[in-house]
């Protein structure tokens, strides 16, 4: 490098220097990233449309396989299927191809025949039959010398009479509806191939000489290159299922490179002539600079100086340059300090998200109130909580429900202006009134908090209309400090709460001793089971075709060691909520198998699974363990769920049910009739039985209605192969009813109260001693 006489030529070359060798090397790096990105941009597209085909198929696939199993559940079309009534199979054929807009729809019977076609059609259709019989459902296929997307469904009537298959057309139509989805222009078709030829079945442009290559990938549905009407491209060939096993079908999805490429080299072009102009901007910025970097270097140093001495100080910023940057960036620090620090003294009494005086600030600010409280003054302690905030967050997400917490706030500011409001973290919040002694003024507060809240509002886009509880400790007589009255105060909240939400209530002396109560039947049902103390009594099931029991259902009792027996209504609730019904519940299974296993083969035992317990783990290995352990078979255990179960857990719900029905273990449905989606059920969950509520069978001689949904739910089990019990059956009269309108059992006080395990055992014995003298 030559030399300079100057500071600033020497700085001026060294760093145009740099520059243009850290330029050149940017450059090059990028120019390759880019032509690397563009590609990967294109493959990720390629994997993208893929998916989105993909997702398309079973979108399609599930609509058509949705009506082809309602029109195969339909009893007439099952009746038309069986005895071969051809016109009627036309009819419903025809109405099926118009609503889901497919050209063909036709049936295989069992015996091969293909019904709806005719011609070559007919036969393409028979050739399904093999692959129809293994169960596959939906594929590609060739009917009609067309290769179209076909998808079945079974006809049962309860045996295999055939199958109901729709055929959808694939073609260019259906493949520009995928290109528009994309987000690059790509060509996409449907090859079928046979022996490693391949065949596009929907016009799309030549694929001559490249089956090599789509047969290598077809099944890794990776990337490749391929040629594609001459000009090369970047594919993607992705396995699409078959209805015909020598035959193969891929979604084949293509990219020209060029249009890839050509984006990136418009970006290296204009990198190449930026990197140029940075070069003339470096010589000339660094030539300007280097004549100004001792005064402002000076500066800096003196300004530093002061600050380590706690001086607040800001340097002159002259220029623009990287010491004038320094400068500003040294201003900004200092400001950024003075800002934490005032922000470190702010978060300590503030909440982050409301901007409302937090649970610290709160309980100084309570504390100091209560002592500098007047004689004539009470402060009323306002503890409020959203109603439903966790269905907000589930539902509409944390941003949605931080929104809420902020609009919220700003609410209860305004409603509570001149008063104390603070928020101590998740959706609750307080206001700290502080009044004559008016139980007026609490009220109007309280009023107006509540309609504050309640007014409608928009969130994300969504009318949301929320609502809150409020619960009121007034000192002194709510407490003597400040944690006592905030006791009180949440014991007054969880009052309003079991008062419907969207209210407020007061804190009372006997809501103190109820949550004690409630405590002490905690501490009691925990010893209560170390001690077992727990004991189950059976209400039989009276069977109406066999006129004897045909099962008993387990109903637990607390033998409390000073309060006598302790009916489940007053404390499965308390159970529930301290999640102490799970060992409960497994002990209830253990032991109704144990007795089931003394009791004859035919009588089966049903126990009745908490919500709670059903969404906990270990439920099916409770039962599989307890089944294993007594040897009692699976079928003669029967579990009793309620539709309280379906309100969360969706998908792994049904799969429990299942896993519990492969086993062998028989479920019903609970109070059935009483829920306003329990129809939606039967849809997702096939029952073993289901169980009249009580209600209904109260009103069966009453009122025509009652009578008239038993007879509806009686005749609707027996269409779908389900018992029936019918629930608190009292009078004769009932038991009349009941038989004539076909339920299958029933139980109630008319035959008996729930029995000991002794007197069960007694009542099991009478009946078979009454058979065999019968037939003696």
């Amino acid at each position: 490098m030559p030399r300079f006489s100057s500071l600033s030529a020497r700085l001026t070359a060294q760093f145009v220097l740099l520059f243009a060798v850290a330029m050149v090397a940017v450059s090059l790096s990028l120019s390759t990233a880019i032509s690397g990105i563009a590609s990967h941009q294109v493959e990720s597209q390629l994997v993208s449309s893929g998916a989105v085909y993909d997702r398309l198929w079973q979108q399609r696939s599930g609509e058509l396989q949705g009506t082809a199993q309602l029109l195969a559940r339909d009893f007439g079309f099952r009746a038309a299927v069986a005895s071969g009534d051809e016109p009627t199979m036309a009819s419903a054929l025809n109405n099926a191809k118009a609503r889901l807009h497919v050209p063909t729809a036709f049936i295989v019977t069992i015996d091969g025949r293909a019904h709806g076609l005719a011609g070559q059609e007919a036969r393409d259709a028979e050739q399904l039959w093999d692959a129809l019989d293994e169960g596959r459902t939906t594929g590609i296929g060739m009917v009609g010398g067309k290769t179209r997307q076909l998808v079945a469904a079974p006809v049962m009537a309860p045996a295999l009479l055939g199958w109901i298959v729709f055929a959808a057309d694939l073609g260019q139509p259906e493949m520009q509806s995928l290109k528009k989805l994309s987000a690059i222009p790509l060509d996409a078709s449907v090859l079928v191939g046979v022996a490693g030829q391949w065949r596009d079945a929907t016009g799309g442009r030549p694929i001559d000489g490249e089956s090599m290559a789509i047969d290598q990938h077809s099944r890794s549905s990776a990337v490749f290159d391929i040629e594609v009407d001459g000009e090369s491209a970047i594919a993607l060939a992705k396995p699409l299922p078959t209805l015909v096993g020598d035959r193969d079908a891929v979604l084949l999805l293509a990219y020209p490179r060029s249009e890839a490429l050509a984006t990136a080299r418009r970006l290296q072009a204009a990198l190449a002539v930026m990197t140029v102009l940075g070069l003339a901007l470096v010589a000339f910025g660094t030539w300007r600079a280097s004549a100004k970097i001792t005064r402002p270097l000076e500066r800096l140093d003196d300004a530093a100086g002061k600050l380590a001495t706690g001086e607040h100080v800001l340097v002159e910023v002259e220029g623009h340059d990287e010491l004038a940057r320094l400068g500003s960036s040294f201003n900004e620090m200092v400001v950024q300090i003075e800002e934490r620090e005032k922000r470190i003294a702010h978060l300590a009494f503030n909440d982050v998200l409301t901007a409302l005086p937090n649970r610290t600030m709160f309980q100084h600010h309570l504390n100091h109130q209560l002592k500098n409280l007047d004689d004539g003054s009470v402060i009323a302690l306002h503890c409020l909580d959203l109603d439903h905030f966790k269905a907000v967050n589930d539902t509409m997400g944390h941003p949605a429900g931080d929104e809420l917490l902020v609009s919220t706030a700003k609410r209860l500011s305004q409603a509570a202006r001149g008063h104390f409001v603070a928020r101590l973290g998740g959706d609750e919040f307080v206001v700290v009134q502080l009044v004559d002694q008016a139980r007026e003024e609490i009220d109007r507060l309280a009023t107006a908090l509540l309609e504050a809240v309640s007014q409608p509002q928009e969130i994300e886009g969504q009318q949301l209309v929320a609502t809150t509880s409020i619960g009121i400790a007034v000192a002194p007589s709510g407490g003597n400090g400040a944690e006592d009255l905030h006791k009180s105060a949440d014991l007054a909240l969880y009052r309003a709460k079991e008062a419907g939400r969207g209210t407020f209530a007061f804190f009372e002396e006997s809501l103190n001793k109820r949550a004690q109560e409630r405590r002490r039947v905690e501490q009691d049902l925990r010893i209560a089971l170390e001690e077992g103390q727990f004991e189950l009594y059976y209400q039989p099931l009276f069977d109406l075709e066999k006129n004897k029991v045909g099962s008993f259902e387990a109903l637990i009792r607390w033998n409390h060691p000073t309060r006598g027996l302790v009916a489940p209504a007053e404390f499965i609730p308390i159970a529930e909520e301290t999640g102490l019904i799970v060992p409960i519940g497994c002990w209830v299974i253990r032991e109704a198998c144990r007795q089931a296993a003394e009791w004859p083969d035919d009588i089966r035992v049903a126990v009745n699974v908490s919500p709670v317990q059903f969404h906990r783990p270990g439920l099916q290995e409770t039962v599989i363990q307890a089944l294993a352990a007594t040897g009692v078979a699976p079928a003669r255990l029967e579990i009793e769920i309620t539709e309280s179960v379906f309100l969360k857990g969706g998908e792994e719900t049904l799969r429990l049910l299942h896993n519990l029905r492969s086993v062998g273990v028989r479920v019903a449905l609970d109070d059935f009739g009483t829920g306003y989606s329990s129809l939606s059920y039967l849809q997702s969950f096939p029952f073993d039985k289901l169980k009249i509520d009580r209600s209904f069978i109260e009103n069966l001689l009453k009122r025509a209605g009652a009578a008239a949904v038993v007879r509806a739910i009686t005749q609707l089990a027996q269409a779908l192969g389900m018992e029936t019990t019918a629930e608190g059956v009292e009078e004769n009269e009932q038991l009349s009813e009941l038989r004539s309108q076909g339920c299958t059992s029933v139980q109630g006080f008319l035959f008996s109260k729930p029995l000991t395990a002794v007197q069960a055992g007694s009542l099991i014995g009478g009946e078979q001693r009454s058979a065999g003298r019968d037939a003696a």
